[in-house]
């Protein structure tokens, strides 16, 4: 496996886990800020996979590309639905402690499929698509986007 989708995943992954933390800690307003962040990653990074590195799966793939784009799609309306909940929390805010920590809730509850779903299409990227694409390919792909 090459380590260029797994420092991609790595860096989309540590956004998403400082969300959930701002959740957890019920800071809703700075949790909106850092999901924005993160979509704005995951975007990138599926139209990069999409467009620069999806065309290039070899014949006799493990998985044709046509799995990777149907996976990115539900990943995308997954993350729509989460930020809907996220908005419905944001425009009624919790009043008091017990209500935070039910929104809270609701929310974790709301990201548990976008999170399942994002695992499992990372373990195929990174069991068969790091390794079936041209190394070249892919470290030309992802010096265009930072690891930071």
């Amino acid at each position: 496996m090459s380590q260029f989708f797994q420092d991609q995943h790595e860096r989309i992954e540590a956004l998403l886990n400082a969300h959930l933390l701002d959740i957890v800690g019920g800071d809703f307003i700075q949790a909106k800020e850092v999901f924005t962040q993160w979509r704005t990653a995951l975007d990138e990074h599926i139209r990069i996979e999409n467009q620069e590195l999806l065309p290039h799966v070899p014949e006799g793939a493990r998985w044709a590309a046509k799995v990777y784009l149907l996976e990115h799609e539900r990943i995308a309306l997954l993350a729509d639905e989460y930020a809907q909940r996220l908005q419905l929390v944001l425009d009624k805010p919790p009043v008091d402690a017990l209500a935070q920590r039910r929104a809270s809730l609701y929310l974790l509850d709301a990201i548990h499929a976008l999170r399942h779903v994002i695992e499992h299409h990372h373990e195929r990227e990174h069991t068969a698509l790091a390794s079936e694409l041209p190394l070249e390919l892919q470290a030309r792909v992802w010096a265009q986007v930072p690891l930071a």
